[in-house]
């Protein structure tokens, strides 16, 4: 866990719409442990101790789910992310009941509105080099 980093900060705001920027809002940076290996998030075999993601700020990841590892950038900015941390999010019993309204409640909203043009992929981008400031390899 890296509270020192944020996911997402205010200046990124712009660049996507609310639905999307309170989404990532609700994350935190953390690192892979062995115990991510197993359990929820199995399908994550390949990444070493201490590869950056992240989790819901709510349950930290404690119910085997609700971390995120993504490999690439393009990963992160996939759609199916952006479905896998809502999921989680909706159903987190320590997400306050607020939070999951709003979120619901932007994500029908969302299907009217579009993303600033270029602006998810710079967005995605931006929380990327936040969780490897010191790796542009992925990207």
């Amino acid at each position: 866990k890296d509270p020192s980093v944020e996911v997402v900060r205010q200046q990124d705001r712009h660049l996507v719409t609310d639905y999307l920027f309170l989404l990532l809002d609700q994350m935190e940076m953390c690192r892979f442990t062995e115990d991510d290996r197993s359990g929820g998030r199995s399908k994550v075999k390949n990444c070493e101790a201490g590869y950056p993601g992240m989790q819901c700020k709510h349950c930290e990841g404690k119910a085997g789910f609700g971390r995120y590892f993504p490999a690439t950038c393009q990963a992160l900015t996939s759609a199916n992310s952006d479905r896998n941390i809502h999921n989680h999010l909706v159903k987190c019993r320590r997400c306050p009941p607020y939070v999951q309204e709003e979120l619901v409640r932007l994500h029908e909203q969302q299907q009217r509105y579009k993303n600033r043009r270029g602006g998810r992929k710079q967005f995605f981008q931006r929380v990327w080099a936040r969780m490897h400031p010191n790796n542009t390899e992925y990207v």
